[in-house]
């Protein structure tokens, strides 16, 4: 009687690898955004509540200075005038007015300031929290679903071979099994993904603001897979700036949105999609950055709107238009 071995698990390892697949997918998505909530959370604080507050600790300590300086010179007017120091009633509430004002934006510029530093504490702690889970989407569960796929062919290609005997004895293993094929997973919602890539581009204030810099070199490590992209008549300058963010590793997933042009902005943003932490900004030059990174010249020329996500893990890149469909 012919030996052969029982390989009718083929089933439950295709569906391990879609799990696996699935489950990453989830957790990035998830990591990113409340990366990207922290970090719109942290940039309200320090860009528009922190200048808002320390620009009225300005105001009211001048308000403060006007007030005694108003009650001064009424005591001296009074005082040259009839010889006798004035109540001064309307001067002396100004300034009490004026001084409760001043202790009030204080008091909300110091607790603007309380919560960004426990912002940063809690932001540092979930880091370290998170870290494995980090590791894990970017080399543990890649390395696993690719050791799958290994013993997946192996077991296909040893049931081609095997005797016919063995291939009907396996069938009806197969149909009497208890596992059943898991069905596919659904596919991404990639207007979901888009919107959510969208949401991570900087507020227009930030591309202002952003520093003049050479290219960061995570720049030139981005793979990019071959792709039918037509060059269009909408190529920024090459003085015109193109804001980067600025990330500690090379992320898996490169995204680039191009919103509204402004002079001397070509209004392309160029970030990590996977999750990877990024707080701070550059500009560069497109001159500079195609030089380092020629491979994006035709993404480069995409009209307003228009997103490019580049994934190196599965060498894919998808193009959306200003309505999140995909080209």
């Amino acid at each position: 009687m012919s030996q052969y071995a029982r390989v009718n698990s083929v089933v439950l390892l295709k569906s391990l690898k879609a799990s696996l697949a699935t489950f990453s997918d989830a957790a990035a998505v998830a990591l990113d955004e409340v990366s990207t909530d922290v970090q719109r959370t942290l940039a309200w604080l320090n860009e528009d509540r922190k200048r808002y507050w320390s620009n009225q600790v300005h105001v009211c300590a001048e308000r403060v200075t006007q007030a005694k300086l108003a009650l001064k010179q009424k005591n001296v007017l009074d005082r040259a005038l009839s010889g006798t120091t004035s109540s001064a009633v309307e001067e002396r509430k100004a300034l009490a007015i004026a001084e409760r004002r001043l202790r009030e934006a204080q008091a909300k510029l110091a607790r603007t300031r309380s919560w960004i530093q426990q912002i940063d504490k809690l932001q540092s702690d979930y880091r370290g929290g998170v870290q494995g889970l980090v590791g894990a989407i970017d080399a543990d569960i890649p390395n696993a679903m690719a050791r799958l796929e290994k013993m997946i062919d192996s077991l296909e290609a040893y049931v081609a071979l095997a005797p016919p005997e063995a291939s009907v004895e396996f069938e009806k293993a197969a149909k009497e099994s208890v596992l059943r094929p898991a069905p596919a997973p659904a596919p991404p919602d990639l207007r979901a993904f888009a919107k959510r890539l969208r949401s991570r581009t900087p507020a227009p204030q930030t591309r202002t603001e952003a520093p003049l810099a050479a290219v960061p070199e995570w720049i030139t490590g981005i793979a990019m897979p071959e792709a039918s992209l037509e060059d269009q008549p909408c190529a920024p300058a090459p003085e015109d700036r193109v804001l980067i963010a600025c990330v500690g590793r090379q992320p898996e997933v490169v995204f680039l949105a191009r919103t509204n042009a402004a002079d001397g902005d070509s209004g392309w943003f160029v970030g990590a999609g996977d999750g990877t932490e990024s707080s701070e900004y550059v500009a560069v030059r497109t001159t500079d950055l195609l030089q380092a990174q020629p491979q994006l010249q035709k993404v480069l020329s995409l009209p307003e709107g228009s997103l490019v996500v580049i994934d190196r893990r599965n060498a894919t890149l998808t193009v959306f238009d200003a309505n999140d469909g995909t080209v």
